[in-house]
């Protein structure tokens, strides 16, 4: 049967520091954030009884009730959805910790806080997914956070789910910290690498990362690449008035290609974004086309989307002026 949802309603599962949510998008009208378990400790979940509350709103999806917090959601499409009980979309963001100190996170507001926040250990519960049989192999895993290399049980994890064999694990680092883990899973093909560098000079990374780290990151980059089987994206958070010019851009992709990568990721920072998103300033469309349209010239083989980025692009398709 065809209708409309998307694979997080269907199949998705989040983890936060205190929730576990259906999924992480939050830049559309509704605002996301469908909380399934509040209060969350890392407790082994009861999936049975996930399921048969899912089962419920899938029930009235099907009917046609997308939820209020999905309208406008990009994710959302019609299709002949799958309604067995798995899950196969996972984004582990329970954590906060960072050995960064990026200008555009969101504990910004509160680095201390978020920097000594209690976390709970995921390993357990992930584990008990797959004894369990509700993780299916073709799920694809996300790590967000926080910085996931930090993490106690990071290594550990990584490699209970190549044993398990997921082939599809996203994992976003600043590369600051190397992982025998991540390299494994490059090698061996399964896993994507994200890493926010964006900038192309070490003056413009400090004032954004506030961190001294921009040589040892490339570094680490450079290592990971000549892992040769895995997918490693350097990726550009475009900040308005900090790194929004187009020579730190261009040398961005020509250091990506250096490094031995071929491939990128461009987004928008989260909070300009959504003070600015119907009245854009045409520079801004001016460098999103330039990146989009211009990377294969560096020799890069793709360019991935970010939430952002891919809502500016459905926003101007849709006919939304930018401001003159």
């Amino acid at each position: 049967m065809k209708y409309i949802s998307c694979i997080h309603l269907e199949h998705g599962i989040t983890f936060f520091s205190n929730s576990v949510q259906i999924c992480c998008i939050s830049s559309h009208p509704g605002g996301g954030n469908i909380i399934e378990i509040n209060n969350y400790k890392g407790e082994i979940i009861n999936w049975d009884e996930l399921f048969k509350k899912r089962n419920v709103m899938r029930e009235k999806i099907r009917e046609g009730n997308i939820p209020e917090k999905c309208s406008g959601c990009y994710y959302l499409k019609e299709s002949d959805w799958n309604t067995d009980n798995y899950i196969d979309e996972v984004l582990i963001g329970h954590f906060t910790h960072c050995n960064c100190n990026c200008i555009y996170c969101y504990t910004d507001k509160d680095k201390k806080f978020f920097n000594t926040n209690k976390t709970y250990n995921i390993y357990p519960v992930i584990k008990d997914m797959i004894e369990k049989g509700v993780l299916s192999k073709n799920a694809t895993i996300t790590f967000g956070g926080g910085e996931p290399t930090i993490l106690d049980e990071f290594e550990e994890l990584v490699y209970l789910l190549l044993d398990y064999d997921v082939y599809n694990i996203r994992i976003h680092s600043d590369g600051i910290k190397y992982s025998p883990a991540i390299e494994k899973g490059l090698k061996l093909g399964k896993i994507t690498l994200i890493t926010s560098v964006d900038s192309s000079s070490a003056k413009v990374y400090e004032k954004i990362k506030r961190v001294s780290c921009f040589d040892n990151v490339w570094k680490n980059l450079k290592k990971y690449a000549k892992t040769k089987n895995g997918l490693i994206r350097t990726k550009y958070v475009l900040m308005p008035g900090v790194n929004d010019n187009l020579h730190e851009i261009k040398n961005w992709m020509k250091m990506t290609y250096e490094a031995g990568i071929r491939n990128i990721a461009f987004d928008i920072e989260d909070n300009w974004f959504k003070a600015n998103r119907n009245s854009i300033p045409q520079y801004i469309y001016v460098i999103f086309d330039f990146v989009f349209n211009s990377y294969q010239q560096y020799n890069l083989e793709s360019c991935e989307l970010y939430e952002r980025a891919s809502n500016l692009k459905i926003d101007r398709d849709n006919k939304i002026k930018p401001e003159k």
